[in-house]
């Protein structure tokens, strides 16, 4: 179905942040499949607007310096609020005055005249909801045919159809691996279900999860599996051991985990795991530190100094070029988390032809099917004896890293457009 002449209105929530979450990748494939589907891209900001015929609100747009507010331009923004109906957003001019971080290219996939700004709009909506029950409201000076919220976010655009996205359940699922304020979750998200005219979710386990949850109709809640990069660069032997350099690695001789450092995912067992194997490898890890990361690997490194020191790499936040040759030059790759929405790491793993070890649980095993070796994520000894298995048989590699850039195909970004489309037909 061709969307041509389809306004839509996508909320840049997790998109205006600076480093990458996993909302922030799904929001970049929709904008990308809307736009094969010759959609009109409209984005709904948060940043400040000082006057729209000014170049200082491109400047604020694009500083994070000024990311937070102040609670003054936040009591103010609160109060012009509560003595308008249906706020005006401003559109907010992109030009090329400004030299752009990675981070930002995404603002280059949307016209610039479709760029509009609401000024701390998710800050006020959350209060306004969390503390009174209220749904913000805002209008635009164009036509919205659709507000597609790629987070459940109590924000309802004048005379447009709502589609909200739910990843998952997580803080209702794993409530002590989060700090989410629980309440409120469950209330956002009972509110994105009433009030949109269709629900989109990343896999059947999260679509299960919330007919059970909240006792929705399954007809309201509609699958479109997240899209895996295709396109991304392969490099040569030798071009990979030059770019492995940097962070003294060399190509099949590590093993590899990239997520948050929380306790959903897991790394303390694998850690664990890692630690009982007999192997000279170095496990490396990439991912920012999040809730509760000392209580998940703080023992452990105290225990296991000097695996922490000499076997163990932490990476941290890399860019999006660096990542793909570690998931490209690794042995293999493990990601044992005990719930996931949907998963998107081992599929950016395996469509670069590295070999996953993934757990068994959520919606793991129904995104990477064959193609991965599974294990119980409660099970030390089951991890290590499934990394053991993977990195001495140089067969098995060959074999998984096959099934996985084949099992990757499926969710092209060609699929995920054709199952886009159906979803909006059922709203337009």
């Amino acid at each position: 179905m061709n969307l041509n002449g389809i306004n839509v209105l996508i909320d840049c929530y997790n998109l205006e942040l600076i480093q990458g979450t996993g909302i922030k990748t799904y929001s970049v494939s929709l904008i990308k499949a809307l736009n094969l589907l010759e959609a009109n891209v409209n984005l709904l900001s948060s940043r400040p607007s000082v006057n729209p015929k000014s170049i200082l609100n491109e400047v604020l747009f694009f500083d994070r310096q000024f990311t937070k507010t102040t609670k003054l331009s936040q009591i103010k923004s609160l109060l012009s609020r509560l003595i308008q109906f249906y706020p005006k957003v401003k559109s907010l001019k992109n030009s090329n005055f400004i030299i752009k971080q990675e981070a930002d290219l995404v603002f280059d996939l949307v016209a610039r005249e479709n760029i509009f700004s609401s000024a701390n709009c998710y800050d006020i909506t959350n209060f306004l909801y969390k503390n009174f029950r209220i749904s913000n409201k805002i209008r635009c000076d164009k036509k919205i045919d659709i507000w597609h919220s790629t987070y459940p976010i109590p924000l309802e655009v004048n005379k447009a159809k709502k589609i909200t996205t739910i990843h998952d359940l997580i803080p209702l699922k794993l409530p002590y691996t989060t700090l989410d304020n629980k309440d409120f979750f469950f209330r956002i998200v009972k509110n994105a279900i009433e009030k949109s005219n269709l629900v989109l979710t990343v896999s059947e386990h999260t679509k299960k999860d919330i007919v059970d949850v909240f006792k929705v109709s399954p007809d309201k809640i509609f699958v479109t599996y997240q899209p895996v990069n295709q396109g991304q660069l392969t490099f040569d032997e030798n071009e990979l051991s030059i770019l492995l350099r940097q962070y003294r690695l060399r190509p099949k001789e590590y093993i590899l985990f990239v997520g948050a450092i929380e306790p959903k995912k897991n790394l303390g067992r694998l850690i664990e795991a890692y630690i009982k194997l007999d192997t000279s490898m170095p496990l490396v890890i990439v991912g920012k530190k999040g809730w509760l990361w000392e209580d998940e690997i703080g023992k452990l490194q105290q225990v296991f100094s000097k695996y922490f020191v000499k076997k163990i790499k932490f990476l941290e936040y890399v860019s999006r070029n660096d990542l793909t040759y570690l998931y490209q030059g690794a042995c293999c790759f493990v990601f044992p988390s005990l719930y996931e929405g949907f998963g998107l790491p081992p599929l950016e793993a395996m469509a670069l032809g590295c070999p996953a070890i993934v757990s068994n649980a959520s919606s793991l095993p129904e995104i990477c099917g064959d193609a991965a070796l599974y294990v119980d994520p409660y099970d030390v000894i089951n991890i290590r004896d499934k990394i053991e298995s993977l990195i001495n048989n140089p067969s098995l590699q060959a074999q998984l890293s096959i099934a996985g850039k084949e099992r990757a195909k499926l969710f092209s970004l060609d699929n995920y457009a054709t199952k886009l489309s159906e979803a909006y037909k059922k709203v337009i």
